[in-house]
């Protein structure tokens, strides 16, 4: 009989969860269509990719939303914006430039803020993988010129190279 209560209580607790990314999810991409909103008319196509970590460990997740349209790409990679929670909206961290993915979230830090690492390739870099790392503001905003990871890169990865985008608009 308990077991069975259990489950039930569980069954009664998944769709809230689940309502609760989702609305998470919504939030953040009303607050993309607003910081973005002048690029709607010209790039209607741009869709983007976003996931979600506790980066300054704090209990609360940060944004990473990387951006995929003429205006946020180019030969080197697409953009990547960092944004933590404010209120009940978002402030921005980091405006990352020329990202590739995968990027991972590595169990190192930095002034209390989680590295991360992004592939770079293109635009006449070489094919690598580079660790950002937090200044106390923000994350290096070209990681061409971060610091390089050799082999194997540990880390979770938060968005993967495959990952479909959604629409912006």
């Amino acid at each position: 009989m308990r077991g069975a209560l259990l489950l039930l209580a569980a069954s009664f607790l998944l769709p809230v969860s689940a309502g609760a990314q989702t609305s998470r999810e919504e939030r953040l991409r009303a607050f993309l269509q607003t910081a973005f909103a002048d690029a709607r008319a010209e790039w209607a196509e741009t869709t983007y990719v976003s996931a979600f970590a506790d980066l300054n460990g704090d209990g609360r997740d940060e944004a990473l939303v990387s951006l995929y349209s003429g205006l946020f790409c180019g030969s080197g990679g697409c953009a990547l914006y960092i944004y933590t929670p404010a209120g009940g909206t978002w402030r921005e961290v980091a405006e990352i430039t020329i990202v590739n993915a995968p990027v991972r979230l590595l169990a190192s830090r930095h002034r209390g803020w989680r590295d991360l690492a992004v592939h770079v390739r293109g635009g006449g870099a070489l094919p690598s993988d580079a660790r950002l790392a937090f200044d106390g503001r923000t994350y290096a905003s070209n990681p061409s010129l971060a610091p390089r990871l050799r082999g194997r890169v540990p880390g979770r990865v938060l968005i993967s190279d495959n990952a479909e985008g959604r629409p912006l608009f």
